[in-house]
């Protein structure tokens, strides 16, 4: 993206343009396979600034992100963790191929967050996204996960959840569909 590109997306972002005027100056990004080449190349160079301005661009499908998604949230050379996880919990609760990668988004925690007090909030965040999984992949992965760690704040959180789930079940996908 050059600077131009990039000036016209924050104009967006920061309202001085409409989302027709953004995809009239940068048509291309309304190709789904032209702005999924574009995440790719951002995720081979690492370019953190390059992401912010990728995820300012809307989408009319969220799922295509979901590929893109899933290698992010194990990268630890950007700042975007937080509202990935996010997204596993609100958008993409659909598929148990995600489990495995939120797993081991916990114990890869990247590096902005590791102070306590940034680390569990997220790693809250990972396990709702697990819990928002389909059922019972979700909960069984949360009791594996209460099982296996050393680590008694994640193993609270888990067994919090696991709680929640079996007398709440999946409200988050619930919810999306209202």
């Amino acid at each position: 993206m050059n600077d131009n590109d990039k000036k016209i997306v924050l104009d967006f972002a920061c309202k001085k343009i409409s989302r027709d005027e953004l995809f009239q100056n940068l048509p291309n990004y309304l190709k789904e396979p032209f702005l999924l080449e574009k995440y790719n190349e951002v995720i081979t160079s690492k370019d953190k600034r390059e992401l912010e301005f990728l995820r300012m661009i809307p989408l009319d499908n969220i799922q295509l992100l979901l590929p893109i998604y899933r290698k992010l949230i194990l990268e630890d050379w950007h700042t975007e963790n937080e509202d990935i996880a996010r997204y596993f919990q609100n958008e993409f609760n659909e598929d148990i191929e995600n489990i495995p990668i939120l797993i081991k988004a916990i114990n890869s925690v990247p590096k902005y967050l590791q102070y306590d007090v940034m680390k569990y909030p997220y790693i809250r965040k990972i396990i709702y996204a697990i819990g928002a999984q389909p059922e019972p992949n979700n909960i069984k992965a949360l009791e594996r996960l209460s099982i296996e760690t050393e680590d008694e704040q994640i193993k609270e959180l888990a067994l919090h959840q696991i709680e929640k789930r079996k007398k709440l079940g999946r409200w988050e996908a619930f919810n999306n569909y209202q």
